[in-house]
């Protein structure tokens, strides 16, 4: 069975962006480019909220032939194009870039399925709601969740009104030379 993985960048309190939205807050330079490819090199579907899909398809799509875009951002750019995506939505009724299928009803059910499938394994790109959807219906695998040196004191956190306890497992750490510090987590019940 295929399994879902987050991929999440959080400040030391907790949020997944800052009060205003921005994330600015956190570098993406080779270091953080490595850890990604690493991780990407055994998934062939991308999982990603609404708010999230918008972002990338407002950027990722023109980011392979931008003169201002890295070499990382290119390869990237490429990987997710080709790369089936599913977004959750439920106001979100057409999606415009190839390889998109729009979940928007019956996410455990679909999910199940998605798991079912023959392939690789898929990764959350983002989005706390559906982070945090995904955990309630017990079918992330496994949380990779970097923390980053710096207290925003507000904005969206990662996980909010959960309405019960989950114990996971330390599995793996990574430090960077940034400061970040990435961590493996794995559900008990999934040990």
């Amino acid at each position: 069975m295929r399994k879902v993985f987050l991929l999440m960048n959080t400040s030391l309190d907790g949020f997944t962006n800052g009060p205003n939205g921005e994330m600015d807050w956190f570098p993406v330079n080779d270091e953080a480019w490595h850890f990604v490819n690493d991780l990407l090199s055994n998934v062939d579907t991308a999982l990603i909220g609404r708010v999230t899909y918008e972002g990338f398809v407002k950027f990722w799509p023109a980011a392979a032939s931008s003169p201002s875009s890295s070499e990382h951002e290119v390869s990237f750019s490429h990987w997710i194009d080709k790369t089936p995506k599913i977004v959750f939505s439920t106001t979100l009724k057409k999606a415009f870039w190839p390889n998109t299928e729009i979940i928007s009803k019956n996410v455990r059910e679909e999910m199940d399925k998605h798991k079912r499938q023959p392939g690789k394994d898929m990764v959350i790109f983002g989005g706390a709601g559906l982070a945090q959807t995904l955990t309630e219906y017990g079918l992330i695998d496994e949380y990779w969740i970097k923390v980053h040196p710096v207290v925003l004191g507000g904005g969206n956190p990662l996980f909010r009104n959960l309405d019960k306890r989950l114990p996971l497992t330390l599995k793996e750490t990574r430090v960077f030379d940034s400061g970040v510090v990435a961590f493996r987590y794995v559900p008990e019940m999934q040990q």
